[in-house]
């Protein structure tokens, strides 16, 4: 561990936590409006409102402070994603409705973190480190499309849940990745419906 690593503050104190939270709330914007390479210590900090020493007692350079970003991320897409579904009853739902409010849900989360995402992207395919956190989301997504499946488990026509899991969290999440990303001919609502539609008629009997 470097001397700098050493002298990494663990906040405590409610200023303190506070004080970290606003650098990765700033961090964040920079990353997603100029890119992680076009973004310095200096300006997370001056973001932030606090002095680039101060910055320096909670991170030990920007790319820590991307790690803690990407973490958060992850944890508030999972947490979102969860508290949107809590609302539903799952056993009187229709199941084109169901999905559909997954669907939206999340494109909903996506808005938020859109700038963010695609530097995600770039640095997925550069950074070891970051490729492995990310490789753990989708995975904790995956397990949590399973999980969401199972409270349905009488009406699948599947019977390999797992596998049905993979395939509809990674459809799922392609699609709306095109959709808060890319620029397509096709209408959203067309393409979300087609989504569901492909998606019911595979799940359900």
């Amino acid at each position: 561990m470097s001397d700098m690593e050493d002298k990494i503050r663990t906040p405590r104190q409610e200023r303190s936590i506070r004080t970290k939270e606003a650098i990765v709330q700033a961090a964040m914007k920079q990353f997603s409006d100029k890119g992680f390479h076009q973004t310095n210590t200096k300006q997370i900090a001056a973001a932030a409102g606090v002095s680039t020493g101060s910055f320096y007692s909670y991170f030990v350079d920007k790319r820590a402070v991307f790690i803690e970003v990407l973490k958060n991320y992850g944890a508030d897409l999972l947490a979102r994603i969860d508290a949107s579904m809590s609302e539903i009853n799952f056993l009187t739902i229709d199941r084109s409705e169901l999905i559909m409010h997954l669907v939206d849900t999340l494109l909903i989360s996506h808005e938020a973190f859109i700038g963010y995402h695609r530097e995600l992207t770039i640095m997925y395919h550069s950074d070891e480190e970051i490729k492995q956190l990310m490789d753990a989301q989708y995975e904790a997504g995956r397990i949590r499309t399973l999980e969401y499946l199972q409270m349905g488990q009488d009406e699948l026509k599947t019977e390999d849940m797992e596998a049905a899991s993979v395939i509809v969290f990674e459809t799922v999440s392609a699609i709306v990745d095109v959709i808060s990303f890319s620029q397509q001919r096709i209408a959203t609502e067309r393409l979300k419906s087609e989504l569901v539609h492909m998606i019911v008629s595979y799940l359900y009997k």
